[in-house]
C-alpha cells in the first residue's frame, strides 16, 4: 500500500496528504484539529458563560458569540467529514487531498476570524475578520462538494460500502449541509450589503416580505438545517463503523428502520427549510390549543422523526455486538438518547406549554426556565452531545482498545451529570450559580476530560504511526495502528 496519494492510492488513515510531509496524514489532522478546538473552546468562557448566544428565545442574537461558536462548529464538521471518508473508505484519491486541506483551512480561518468578528457591518477590522471567516466557510463548501462527488464516484464504481444504507444517508446528509451552507452565505450577504444588488429587494418584494425578513428566514433555515443534517451524518458514519460493515452484526432490521427514518426525515426537513428560507411561508404549529398559542412546530416534528431514527439506528448498532469493546458505541448511543430527551421530549413539552414558558416573553411564569432551555438545547442538545458521538467514533477507530473504556465511561458519566444538571437548571433552579448551574458545569468538565483523553491517547498513537511510516523504506507498506475493535 502506498504511503502517498498517487495512482495506486487506496483509502488509508496514514497516507500522507502531501508527499513532502509524511506526518501530515488524515489521522494527524483529525487529532490536531481536536486539540486546536479544545484550546479554542477555552476562550469561549471569556466570550460567554458557558456558551450563551441568546438570553431568551426571542432576543436579538449576539453576533460575536454566534460567529465565535461557528469556529468550533466548522472544525467539528471538518473532523466528521474526514472521519466519514475513512469509515466509508471513499476511493476518489483527490478527496484525500482536498478534504484534509479543507479541514485545516476552514478550522484556522473560522476560529481566528471568530475571535475578532464582532459586528456586521462594522469597522474595518470587523470587515477583515468577517472575510477571514468567509474564507473558512468557502473551505467548508469545498469539502462538502468534494465529499459529495466522492460519494458519487464510489457509488458509480459499486464499491462495497456504497451498497450500504448508511452510505446513502450520509450522502444525503452532506448534500443537505451544503444547501444549508448556501442559505447561510446568502443570509450573511444580506446582513453585510442589504439591498445590494437590487435583485435581492425585488425578490423579497415578489415574495411579499422585506429584505430583513428574507435574511432572518434564511438564517433560521440555515441553522436548523445544518444542525440536524450534521447529526444525521454522525449517525450514518457511526452505524456503518460500529455495525453495518460486519457480516456478523445482528438487529439489522432495527438499523434499517432507524436509518430509513433518518433518510426520509432529512429529505423532508431539507425541503421544508429551503421553502421557509426563500419564501414568506411560515412553518405551522400542529396539535395546538389555547387559540394556537401552544403546539409543536411542524419542522420540529420532522427533525424529531429523523433524530428518533438516529437513536434506533445507534441502538441497533449497540445491540449488534459487532464491535469490541462496546464502550464507545454505548457512549455514543447514550449521548444520543440524552439528545433525544433534551431536544425532543423536553422541547416538545415546552412548546405545548408555551403560554407558561412564554417563548421569550419576560412576563411569562416560566420565562426564566425558557431562557435557560434556549441555550441549553442548542449548545448541549444539538451540538455537544452529537459531538460526543463523533468523539466516540474517533475513539473506537483510532485509540487502542485498552484506553477506549476509560474515555467512553468518563463521557457517559459526564453527559449524565450534564443532562441532570440541565434539567435542574431549566425546571427547578435558574439561579446563575445555583444547583443546576453547578451540576452542568461539573458535567461539562468531565466530558472535557473524556475529550482530552481521546486527544492524548489518539494523537500520541498517530505521531507514532507517522514516525513509523516516514522511516519505512521507499515502497514499503505503511503501518496502520487502527485498533482491532473496528470491523
Amino acid at each position: 500500500m502506498s504511503t502517498t496519494v498517487g495512482d495506486d492510492f487506496e483509502p488509508h488513515d496514514d497516507v500522507a496528504v502531501v508527499p513532502r510531509f509524511p506526518w501530515l496524514t488524515p489521522r494527524s489532522i483529525i487529532f490536531g484539529t481536536f486539540l486546536w478546538l479544545l484550546l479554542f473552546s477555552l476562550g469561549s468562557v471569556a466570550v460567554a458563560n458557558p456558551f450563551f448566544d441568546e438570553k431568551t428565545a426571542t432576543s436579538s442574537i449576539d453576533y460575536w458569540h454566534v460567529m465565535y461558536l461557528h469556529g468550533m462548529l466548522i472544525g467539528m464538521v471538518g473532523i466528521t467529514l474526514l472521519t466519514t471518508m475513512a469509515v466509508f473508505q471513499l476511493r476518489w484519491k483527490h478527496a484525500w487531498l482536498l478534504v484534509p486541506l479543507g479541514v485545516i483551512a476552514a478550522t484556522l480561518f473560522d476560529t481566528i476570524g471568530g475571535i475578532f468578528d464582532h459586528n456586521i457591518p462594522g469597522s474595518v477590522g470587523d470587515r477583515v475578520a468577517t472575510w477571514v471567516q468567509i474564507l473558512g466557510f468557502f473551505a467548508l463548501d469545498e469539502m462538502l462538494i468534494v465529499i459529495g462527488w466522492a460519494f458519487f464516484h464510489d457509488w458509480r464504481a459499486r464499491t462495497g460500502p456504497s451498497r450500504m444504507l448508511s452510505y446513502y444517508v450520509a450522502w444525503v446528509a452532506s448534500a443537505s449541509m451544503l444547501v444549508a451552507a448556501i442559505m447561510g452565505h446568502l443570509a450573511g450577504w444580506i446582513l453585510e450589503f442589504g439591498h445590494t444588488p437590487s435583485s435581492i429587494g425585488s425578490f423579497a418584494h415578489f415574495e411579499g416580505e422585506t429584505v430583513s425578513s428574507l435574511g432572518a428566514n434564511l438564517i433560521t433555515s440555515h441553522s436548523h438545517d445544518m444542525a440536524v443534517a450534521f447529526m444525521v451524518l454522525v449517525v450514518a458514519a457511526s452505524v456503518s463503523f460500529f455495525a453495518e460493515r460486519s457480516p456478523k452484526a445482528q438487529f439489522a432490521s432495527l438499523r434499517r428502520v432507524g436509518l430509513s427514518m433518518a433518510l426520509i426525515g432529512t429529505v423532508a426537513f431539507s425541503v421544508m427549510y429551503v421553502w421557509a428560507g426563500f419564501t414568506s411561508w411560515v412553518i405551522p404549529a400542529l396539535f395546538t390549543d389555547h387559540n394556537g398559542a401552544n403546539g409543536v412546530a411542524a419542522d420540529d416534528l420532522v427533525t424529531g422523526f429523523a433524530m428518533v431514527g438516529g437513536l434506533l439506528a445507534l441502538g441497533g448498532a449497540l445491540m449488534s455486538r459487532a464491535t469490541r469493546p462496546l464502550a464507545p458505541v454505548l457512549a455514543a448511543t447514550w449521548g444520543w438518547m440524552l439528545t433525544t430527551g433534551l431536544v425532543i421530549v423536553t422541547g416538545y413539552w415546552i412548546e405545548v406549554h408555551e403560554t407558561h414558558f412564554g417563548a421569550g416573553s419576560s412576563s411569562a411564569p416560566g420565562a426564566a426556565s425558557d431562557a435557560v432551555f434556549t441555550w441549553f438545547h442548542q449548545d448541549v442538545g444539538l451540538f455537544l452531545f452529537p459531538v460526543m458521538a463523533v468523539v466516540m467514533l474517533v475513539t473506537a477507530r483510532y485509540v487502542l482498545p485498552k484506553h477506549q473504556g476509560p474515555i467512553a465511561w468518563t463521557a457517559i458519566v459526564g453527559s449524565t451529570i450534564l443532562f441532570v444538571g440541565g434539567m435542574v437548571y431549566v425546571f427547578i433552579d435558574q439561579a446563575l450559580h445555583g444547583t443546576g448551574y453547578v451540576l452542568s458545569t461539573i458535567g461539562l468538565l468531565v466530558i472535557g476530560a473524556a475529550f482530552l483523553g481521546t486527544i492524548w491517547w489518539g494523537f500520541g498513537q498517530g505521531l507514532f504511526t507517522a514516525r513509523r511510516s516516514s522511516s519505512s523504506a521507499s515502497g514499503a507498506q505503511a503501518t496502520q495502528t487502527v485498533p482491532a475493535s473496528g470491523p
